[in-house]
């Protein structure tokens, strides 16, 4: 569990500051800001984009942001946290630790205490029931779409143009390292990837990068936890959805929809289209930082998107 994503498109988070934190680094400036973790043992979760994550003490995982930006954004991230949390029926993060929260000052690390489960994505998908953990997740969705908060800022990208270009690219780089055959790549770019012209949903509050690798579960394969909101935005529920679709294929977006209440067929339509970014951009990530799990997780979407487009449901 941590922060190994990558953001998808549309995010504008660009600007990088600071070399990595070694773990030794880490683990003082932990040790020397926070007295009651002075002998906590530190251990490396991960690193995204934006933030290294440490396991700390075996019970907190913070997060140090990478740049000036993410860690203005780090502050806004902890309060719409906060406020979420007894809104919505799954666990969320809840910041306990945030260095610099005093007003005016950007903190330099935060930490909350660690959610129980595993990242869905790391777990065989065989081993999990897609259509309950669907209808779960349904009510979920439905409970944070329906919500207004405030300070959450609009989907910076609501043409999809940046979505759209950066999925080609991402496309090609599967298919330079064979994760995509190249007599296929060319149908799939015309049936997946160009950008839908209409049938964007009314706005809603999202989380933004809903999928597997931050929905965790438990050893029974029970639902434990959404874990980082750095995208939550004002925007197409159909980014939701896909992640749903991406995650389990038709099954669990539909049991989804049996919990979540009605959304139309365009909206499911614009669902598919950002899965298969996702999954391309599943294939380009796990080839550039090593991570066989989100190459694994990008093929299998992409078999059941073609599925799903071939039998012309």
């Amino acid at each position: 569990m941590g922060d190994t994503q990558r953001k998808y498109p549309g995010y504008t988070g660009q600007v990088r500051a600071a070399p990595a934190l070694t773990d030794a680094e880490a683990a003082a400036h932990i040790h020397a800001r926070f007295p009651s973790l002075a002998t906590a043992r530190v251990v490396r979760l991960g690193e995204g984009m934006d933030h290294q994550a440490f396991e700390v003490d075996g019970r907190f995982v913070f997060r140090f942001p990478k740049s000036g930006e993410a860690a203005s954004h780090l502050t806004w991230e902890a309060r719409l946290t906060a406020w979420l949390a007894p809104r919505l029926p799954l666990p969320v993060p809840r910041y306990r630790f945030l260095e610099g929260s005093a007003e005016g000052s950007t903190p330099s690390l935060g930490g909350y205490e660690k959610l129980p489960g595993t990242p869905a994505l790391i777990i065989e998908a065989g081993r999990l029931d897609l259509s309950a953990l669907g209808r779960e997740l349904g009510t979920f969705l439905s409970a944070l779409h329906a919500l207004e908060a405030a300070e959450v800022p609009e989907d910076d990208d609501p043409e999809l143009e940046a979505w759209s270009a950066a999925a080609v690219e991402d496309l090609q780089v599967a298919v330079e390292h064979g994760h995509v055959d190249s007599h296929r790549a060319t149908a799939w770019e015309r049936r997946f990837l160009e950008r839908p012209i209409e049938g964007r949903g009314a706005p809603r509050l999202l989380h933004g990068d809903f999928a597997a690798e931050h929905v965790l579960v438990d050893a029974r394969g029970a639902l434990t936890g959404v874990i980082d909101w750095s995208d939550a935005c004002i925007g197409d529920p159909a980014r939701d959805f896909a992640g749903l679709l991406h995650w389990g294929g038709t099954p669990m977006l539909a049991s989804a929809m049996d919990t979540y209440g009605g959304v139309s067929p365009a909206v499911l339509t614009r669902a598919r289209w950002f899965a298969a970014c996702r999954a391309v951009a599943d294939l380009a990530f796990g080839q550039t930082r090593g991570r066989p799990e989100y190459i694994a997780a990008g093929q299998r979407a992409l078999t059941w998107l073609t599925e799903l487009s071939s039998s012309g449901d």
